[in-house]
């Protein structure tokens, strides 16, 4: 399963599965340009639950769905603004892409502290390759060996990467670890309050992202 070490997906095999990704999303029920910008914290879009849809402006409009990993997303992210801006000739300005996360792909875009208190690292089976220990603090804010160093979370809403996460996993999330002996509720709130500044908490994914089709964003099914 994942890990810093084992969630590496090999390069080819990453380009094929990127490459044979579903073009569009089927009928399913149920990007703040600086960290700067965004250091209120996690918004979970109090008013009008479609409005990150707004920040994809420009010539390219894109979601990458990833459920089981949030790595190859946050990869493919990174090249796409790369490529497009190198080989296309697209700028970054025109370029907007959301990265929307539900399943365990969530757990890559919440504080180091809800990791560490929560155990995400023996929980997700991502171990710190200094000390082959569960890992206490979120691996995604920072560089990972073999993988560029600018393919991390804080890098990406920095260039203006949209990052989407599921209320409803983050509930189901909760309920886990209630049974664990927390109170389902509480705990749903403070996970809610626990993810990165920057994201955005959004009632349903399915439901966001069929909405955001329908508004001409492409789709991605990347992991």
């Amino acid at each position: 399963m994942s890990s810093i070490e084992t969630a590496r997906v090999p390069r080819r095999g990453f380009l094929a599965r990127l490459s044979a990704a579903a073009a569009s999303l089927t009928a399913m029920t149920a990007a703040p340009s600086t960290l700067r910008a965004a250091a209120s914290g996690a918004s979970a879009a109090p008013g009008d639950p479609d409005a990150w849809i707004d920040r994809l402006k420009g010539k390219d409009r894109l979601v990458f769905h990833a459920h089981q990993q949030l790595l190859p997303a946050v990869v493919g992210a990174r090249n796409l603004l790369a490529n497009a801006r190198d080989a296309y000739g697209v700028s970054e300005a025109e370029n907007s892409i959301a990265v929307a996360t539900h399943g365990p792909a969530i757990s890559g875009l919440f504080r180091d502290e809800i990791w560490e208190r929560y155990t995400f690292g023996e929980r997700y089976k991502f171990t710190d390759p200094k000390t082959n220990a569960p890992a206490t603090k979120n691996p995604f804010l920072a560089p990972q060996e073999g993988w560029p160093t600018d393919a991390t979370v804080p890098a990406l809403l920095e260039r203006g990467v949209v990052f989407l996460v599921c209320n409803v996993a983050v509930r189901n999330l909760s309920r886990r670890i209630a049974k664990e002996g927390e109170g389902a509720e509480a705990l749903h709130k403070e996970l809610a309050a626990g993810v990165l500044p920057g994201a955005i908490v959004v009632p349903d994914l399915f439901v966001a992202m069929s909405h955001a089709q329908k508004r001409g964003v492409s789709y991605i099914f990347i992991d």
